[in-house]
């Protein structure tokens, strides 16, 4: 089955976005994430940096996944 993208979506070019995956309005995927199988994403979540998410893994509306943590102590680069 194809994935279902809201066309109200900002979905990068080289976004990679695996079968049976609903994207759903105002949602944010970045370049190098990678959606699994299965996974949906409601109303207005953001998925950005270097991610990858398993197969049938669900992201309830205002959820944001890769982006920099909120702890000051963090100085740029990537986490794990």
């Amino acid at each position: 089955m194809t994935a279902r993208i809201s066309p109200l979506s900002d979905i990068a070019p080289g976004a990679r976005i695996g079968d049976d995956v609903t994207i759903g309005p105002f949602c944010v995927v970045g370049p190098d994430v990678t959606l699994g199988d299965g996974c949906r994403l409601d109303s207005h979540v953001s998925i950005t940096g270097r991610t990858t998410i398993g197969c049938n893994n669900r992201f309830w509306p205002g959820c944001v996944i890769g982006g920099e943590p909120q702890d000051k102590s963090y100085h740029d680069g990537d986490t794990t």
